[in-house]
Order: C-alpha cells, then structure tokens, then sequence
C-alpha cells in the first residue's frame, strides 16, 4: 500500500512562504497556466502521527521545471519528494509515500528535524486537460463559496483505486472519480460524507469495510475563505487590507466617500463600495465565514453599521475606539440587536502594545485569526498540550 523512506539530511531553500489559503490560491492559479498536456504532481498530507510542522490537508504543487509551492514541512520532506518525482515523471499513478521522522537523530537514516512524527502522504499527477475533483472542489469552495465535502481513497488492498474521490455539496449532490460502483455507492461512506458538512473538524481518517476488505479515505471539509468586510477607507484601513489579502482572504472595503474608497487606494482589495450606512443591503452581512471591522470613525455610521452587524450570521465584529464608546453605541440600540454583542471586540485587537497603523492592523487580523480558531491569543509557550489544538 505505501513506500517509506528513510534519508539522512537535506537542504532545501524555499521559494516562498505562503498562508494555507493563500497556497491553495496559488495551487489552483498555477494548475490554471498549464499548457496541455502538462504534468504537475499535486502533494497532500493526509495523516500525521507525533509532530510534525504541517497537519493533515496542508498541500503543495510540484511543477514540471520542478518549482514548488505550498509547503507540507518545515523544509526537507519537500526536498525529498522533487528528488523522486524528478527521478519517475512517467508516474501516472497517484501513491502513498511515509516519511517516519522519529528515528534517534544520531541514526544515519534520520530525517534530523526533531518533530518525532511520521507523516503519511499522497501524491498525484494533475493535468490541465483533466481536471480532477479535488481541484474543482478547491475551485467551487472559493469562487462560489460553496463547502465540499471530499473524501480520498489513501489505504485499500486494491491499490489501483488509490486517489480515487468522492465528492459531496449540498447544491449538486455526489459526484466521484476513478472509483468503481461498488465503493462509491457504500452507504456508510456517503452518510459519514454528509454528516461532515456539520461537523467542526476540517478533515480525518475513516476506514470502511466492503466484501471482507478495507479502505481507508482521508476526508476534508472546504469551506469559504474567511471574508473580511472594512467599513473605513482611511489611512489606517490601508495595511488591514494588505495583511488579509496576504493570508488568502477575500477582502471588501466600505466607505460613502467616493474620493476614499477607490481601486487607486486599494488595488489589492476585492471589492470596493460607495454607500452610506444607512443604505447598506443587510444580505452583506449573511455569511458565517464572514469578519467585519469597523473603523469609519464617525459615530452615527459605526452605531448603524454595529447594529446591522450584530444581527447577521458574521462570526466577529471589531470596532476601533475605547471600550467606553463601544458601551454608549450599545446603549443607543434596540434589545434585539444585543443578543449577539459577544461577537463584539471593542476596543479591536489583540493586546501587542501595537501604536502604528501597521502594527494596529497586524493586532486585528491576529485577532480574528484567533476568534476564528477559538484561540485566545496568548503565548504558545504557556499552551499546555497540541499548539495545534487537534481535534
């Protein structure tokens, strides 16, 4: 079922660093310029024993000039994958590969990284003329914002399936690839599929028995990317909007005045709009992926923007000012929209001693990091337990 491999030291010099949705972008972008018929070797890593740098579902896109992008390691796994891939480009199989870090460091067949983990992963050829479902799946998550449930075929006795997918949103039902009628049609895999859609973990690995043999499918939940909503093309908005563009993120800035709000002021921004509060469509605010930072500062915008904000499905609202004025916008408003006043931080950030633009916008975007993840922000090193907070 899979091959190991066990290597003493290597060295490898990145050719950038990127955030997860970011790499996923960049994947999917770079998948887009092939030419036909050209052959990339998309990596995934589907389960992960001990420590290790990446978790399961951290992926990486090996080019036919042996670029890469994305990152699944801290440096040497990478390495070591370009060496074999350039070693067998006739591969047209997709395969399970384990990387077994845990020898003693002094053993000349350790890795020498000191993460004590063994990392399973997949590796599979991407076509341009043939997408697969795992990048349309990629593709549909971010451009309709839609969530896929997909589940991968990692482990079977019938290696030839492994790679094979099925994929699941509830606009279009399944779909599948490169597996036969009897795997793909087994009931408990396709409830254990739709169930996932509520659940909070983002992948795992569930095996299933069919006719006396097992198979083992690594399953992920895509979801949107995290939208960010400024209200406030001021100066200070500038440097949130460039830190959330670097994370991934799909970022909108809101202001009613026009000679702030242009693609001159924000050309990384997705979207800009001209409109005034009291206009404001409250469908804008129906997304449950969506975080919303208000920093217009004026008073009667931010008081009809909060109340709009707190009576829509967004997971965070920030409010730049002192917490005394975030109270007096609280007491001005109807009952009805305090109900979800703890989705409110005000004042916004987290506590860095940040006094720059710059550092003022690195404490927000933290903090929505952190409110999304359900972390606190604290040091890592007073963490007692996974600083990953597996599930």
């Amino acid at each position: 079922m899979q091959q190991e491999s066990e290597f003493a030291n290597c060295r490898l010099h990145r050719k950038k660093f990127s955030d997860e949705m970011k790499e996923i972008r960049e994947i999917l972008q770079k998948i887009s310029e092939l030419e036909p018929n050209e052959k990339v070797f998309l990596v995934t890593v589907v389960d992960v024993k001990g420590s290790s740098y990446r978790l399961p579902g951290a992926r990486m896109l090996i080019s036919s000039n042996d670029e890469f992008f994305g990152m699944i390691s801290g440096g040497c796994l990478e390495a070591d994958l370009l060496e074999r891939i350039k070693q067998s480009r006739s591969l047209e199989k997709p395969f399970v590969f384990l990387y077994d870090t845990t020898q003693d460091e002094s053993s000349i067949f350790s890795l020498n990284m000191g993460c004590k983990g063994i990392v399973k992963v997949l590796v599979e050829p991407i076509y341009q003329s043939s997408e697969s479902l795992i990048v349309e799946a990629l593709r549909k998550s971010i451009e309709k914002r839609e969530t896929q449930v997909v589940a991968t075929l990692v482990g079977s006795e019938n290696n030839g399936q492994i790679g094979g997918r099925i994929c699941y949103n509830r606009n279009e039902g399944f779909s599948f690839e490169n597996l036969n009628e009897e795997i793909a049609q087994t009931e408990a895999l396709k409830e254990t599929i739709e169930n996932f859609f509520n659940q909070k973990q983002p992948q795992k690995l569930e095996t299933f028995r069919l006719n006396e043999a097992e198979y083992e499918f690594f399953i992920e939940k895509f979801t949107p990317p995290l939208k960010l909503l400024i209200f406030g093309a001021g100066y200070d908005a500038l440097p949130v909007v460039k830190i959330a563009k670097q994370l991934g993120w799909t970022v909108s800035v809101i202001d009613h005045r026009p000679a702030f709000a242009s693609k001159e002021r924000f050309p990384e921004a997705d979207e800009i709009s001209v409109v005034r509060a009291e206009n404001l469509d409250a469908k804008i605010f129906q997304d449950e992926n969506l975080a919303v930072v208000i920093m217009t500062h004026n008073y009667e915008q931010d008081r009809i923007i909060l109340e709009k904000a707190l009576q829509s499905d967004c997971f965070y609202i920030g409010m730049l000012g002192p917490k005394r004025r975030a109270e007096q916008l609280l007491s001005e408003m109807a009952s009805s929209a305090k109900v979800k006043k703890d989705k409110l931080y005000s004042p916004v950030g987290l506590d860095l001693g940040a006094d720059t633009p710059e550092t003022i916008a690195l404490s927000i975007v933290a903090e929505i990091i952190a409110v999304s993840k359900g972390r606190s922000g604290t040091n890592l090193r007073n963490r007692t337990g996974s600083i990953y907070g597996r599930y």
